[in-house]
C-alpha cells in the first residue's frame, strides 16, 4: 500500500496505464478518457484533460485541482480503488480429502466399467491444478436494478468453466509446494473471456421477462418525457435531455468482478495394476472437488 498521497495518486494512473507529465514544478496533468471520468464524476462527465497538483497554493494560483487529505479528488479517487477486483492466492490442501476412502473410490469405479478385472493401486502422487476463481456482481439495469453474485471457477489447463462448491474456510493462503503444481496453459485474459463467452451463453437462454417489463416501461416513460419537455425552445436541447434519461433506463446488464483468486485444487495420480487375461498399467488422475477421474 502506498505510503503518501502522491504515491498513491501516481499508482492508480500507473494501473490504469495512464503516465502523468509534469508540465510545471508541482504540477500534472494526464488524459483520461470518459470511462474513467464517468468512474470520478458521474455519468455525465466526458474525458478532457485533467490537471492536478498536491499544493494548496499552486492549485489557487494555476486553477489546477488538488489532491490532499480531505479533499473531494483524493476521496473519488479511494472510492474507484475500492470498486475494483482483489486478487488473492490460496490452495485447498489434500488432507481434506482422506486419500484410502478416494483410493477406494476410484477402485470401485474401475471394477465397476471391467467387472472382470482385478485392480491393484501400485502408488500415487499427490498434485495440484491451477484454477482461475473469480465473483461477479451481474446487474440487472432498468428503472428497477437487481442483482446477484456469481462465484465461477475457470480451469487453467482446459479453459473449461466448472460449478465447483467450494468452502472459504477449507482454504489457506498462499502458494501450495510448487514442485506439485501442474503448469498453467492459460492465461488469465484467455481464463476471463472463456467465462464472458459461457455469461454470455446463460443470459441468451435467461427468462426476458424482466427486459420485456423494462422496455414497455421504457416507451411508456419516453412519452411522459415528451410531454414533460415539450415547452424547451430549443427541440435539440428538448431531445438530448430525453435522450439522456432514456438512456439510464434502458435495459442492461452490468458484470463486474468484484474479487478473484487463483487457486491450486487438489488431485491424486494413481497408477495401477488392472489383471485380467493379461497386465495393465493405467494411470489415473482423480480430481476430489469434481469427484471425476480421468486417464492421466
Amino acid at each position: 500500500m502506498p505510503n503518501t498521497i502522491p504515491e498513491l495518486v501516481f499508482s492508480f494512473f500507473q494501473l490504469l496505464n495512464l503516465k502523468p507529465v509534469e508540465i510545471r514544478k508541482g504540477i500534472y496533468q494526464v488524459q483520461i478518457d470518459d470511462q474513467l471520468a464517468k468512474e470520478l464524476d458521474g455519468w455525465r462527465a466526458k474525458g478532457r484533460l485533467f490537471q492536478f497538483t498536491f499544493d494548496r497554493k499552486l492549485a489557487q494560483s494555476f486553477g489546477a485541482e488538488l489532491i490532499s487529505p480531505g479533499s473531494y479528488r483524493l476521496d473519488t479517487i479511494i472510492r474507484v480503488l475500492q470498486k475494483q477486483a482483489v486478487l488473492s492466492v490460496g490452495y485447498l490442501p489434500h488432507d481434506v480429502f482422506y486419500e484410502p476412502a478416494v483410493r477406494m473410490k476410484v477402485l470401485d469405479r474401475l471394477k465397476l466399467q471391467n467387472p472382470e478385472s482385478r485392480f491393484y493401486v501400485i502408488d500415487h502422487r499427490l498434485r495440484y491444478g491451477p484454477y482461475f476463481w473469480i465473483t461477479l456482481r451481474v446487474t440487472y439495469l432498468a428503472y428497477e436494478k437487481s442483482e446477484e453474485l456469481r462465484k465461477a471457477l475457470i480451469d487453467l489447463i482446459s479453459g473449461k468453466v466448472v460449478n465447483y462448491e467450494i468452502p472459504a474456510e477449507l482454504l489457506k493462503p498462499g502458494f501450495c509446494d510448487p514442485m506439485l503444481q501442474y503448469r498453467r496453459r492459460l492465461s488469465f485474459k484467455q481464463a476471463y473471456q472463456n467465462l464472458q463467452q459461457e455469461i454470455i451463453k446463460e443470459l441468451e437462454y435467461q427468462d426476458p421477462a424482466w427486459a420485456l417489463t423494462a422496455a414497455r416501461d421504457l416507451a411508456q416513460e419516453q412519452a411522459k418525457l415528451e410531454e414533460y419537455f415539450r415547452d424547451l425552445p430549443d427541440p435539440k436541447q428538448r431531445k438530448l435531455r430525453i435522450q439522456e434519461l432514456m438512456d439510464r433506463a434502458r435495459p442492461r446488464v452490468q458484470v463486474r468482478p468484484l474479487r478473484a483468486a487463483i487457486l491450486y485444487l487438489p488431485k491424486f495420480e494413481y497408477r495401477i495394476m488392472q489383471v485380467d487375461t493379461s497386465e495393465k498399467i493405467n494411470r489415473i488422475t482423480y480430481d476430489p472437488v469434481s469427484s471425476q477421474h480421468e486417464p492421466s
